[in-house]
């Protein structure tokens, strides 16, 4: 039996998730405790040791994250829980940790809890949550890092590091300065949108590129670009000027 806390400053969210869990997840989840504060949460981390935390990303003036700081060891899982919060998802996302938006739908609930189940390591969410807790050490930074699930596991990468992402139907190529590539089961245009607030962006419908890796820009009717590995990537016609203002910009 798998124990489960949550954690929300509504105890109407802590009774809607409670009674989502409850009967589907009755032979596999034990609802071990609520809290509706950072400090309670701690404690009953403390003294239930639970196995997975339904975590609320705002808790009254504190967050999440101040809860997950105040710990020394993190051995258990995480999904967020949040009815949106820009910079907070954008974080999580870059540390490939689960969340539900509020208000939670059935069927998003079941699949995260599939995926926990899929991807349970202790060792992992801890790196996860290492990485997240940089990510979020003021909300004037942006992410500098990035966890990308590959087909044996995860890769923790230097955003700075990716120097394109090719897309390839379903998955993406991620190509790194060191000639390194990744094959990962994410769409490019799921990229682009992780990688909005960095120097990147989509020169083609395949492409997505590291605009701080352009060696040289060729001109014509959308031009082309040939990037610090050599590479030379056509620009769509149609992207040319939002591309040309962004490399003016920089």
């Amino acid at each position: 039996m798998i124990k489960v806390l949550i954690v929300d400053d509504e105890q109407h969210c802590i009774d809607r998730l409670s009674k989502l869990l409850h009967p589907s997840h009755d032979n596999l989840l034990e609802i071990a405790g609520t809290a509706l504060t950072v400090e309670e949460g701690v404690e009953k981390i403390l003294s239930l040791k639970p196995d997975l935390i339904f975590l609320d990303v705002q808790i009254d003036d504190k967050t999440g994250f101040d809860l997950l700081r105040a710990l020394t060891e993190i051995n258990f899982a995480i999904i967020f829980t949040t009815a949106f919060e820009k910079f907070a998802i954008q974080a999580i996302k870059f540390s490939a940790i689960d969340y539900l938006l509020k208000p939670i739908d059935d069927a998003d609930l079941n699949a995260a809890i599939v995926k926990f189940m899929n991807e349970r390591s202790q060792k992992l969410t801890a790196q996860k949550i290492e990485l997240l807790l940089q990510n979020t050490q003021s909300k004037k930074d942006v992410p500098k890092k990035i966890i990308v699930p590959t087909v044996s596991g995860f890769e923790f990468l230097e955003i700075s590091d990716i120097t394109r992402c090719q897309s390839e139907i379903n998955y993406t190529t991620i190509y790194l300065k060191d000639k390194h590539k990744l094959v990962v089961a994410k769409t490019l245009k799921e990229f682009e949108e992780l990688l909005s607030s960095h120097p990147f962006f989509r020169i083609h419908n395949s492409h997505l590129i590291n605009l701080n890796c352009i060696k040289s820009y060729n001109k014509g009717k959308g031009g082309s670009v040939i990037l610090t590995d050599g590479t030379e990537i056509e620009v769509s016609f149609r992207r040319k000027d939002e591309f040309l203002k962004r490399l003016a910009g920089l």
